[in-house]
């Protein structure tokens, strides 16, 4: 492959990057959002987990069950804290990405 190409793969990678963290941010300005993931289950499903958690009356496979649960609201966080994270590093490489690409078509043409 030539290094024109490799260039416009990482462009259009680094796109699909950035529109991903673009739909997310719009998805979080969203008040059902809000109401229903970052309020309802960040925070208090969280709360009522941990609280659960500390009933000396469950047994083992309850106990294992809300680990579970809480193991899953913490990977959705660190997910979508992924999204943004990757989506903004995207976002700063893709003028470098496309300067490159400028200067191999300008060292082509001459």
């Amino acid at each position: 492959m030539s290094q024109l190409h490799n260039v416009e793969i990482e462009i259009d990678v680094a796109k699909e990057l950035i529109a991903v963290r673009d739909s997310y941010v719009k998805l979080s300005d969203n008040k059902f959002f809000k109401e229903v993931i970052l309020e309802g289950y960040f925070k208090k499903e969280a709360a009522r987990l941990v609280m659960a958690k500390s009933n000396p009356n469950l047994d083992e496979a309850m106990q294992k069950n809300l680990d579970n649960k809480i193991l899953g609201v913490g990977g959705l966080v660190q997910y979508f804290n992924e999204i943004l994270r990757v989506g903004d590093m995207a976002q700063e490489a893709l003028g470098q990405q496309e300067q490159t690409r400028e200067e191999i078509l300008a060292e082509e043409i001459n």
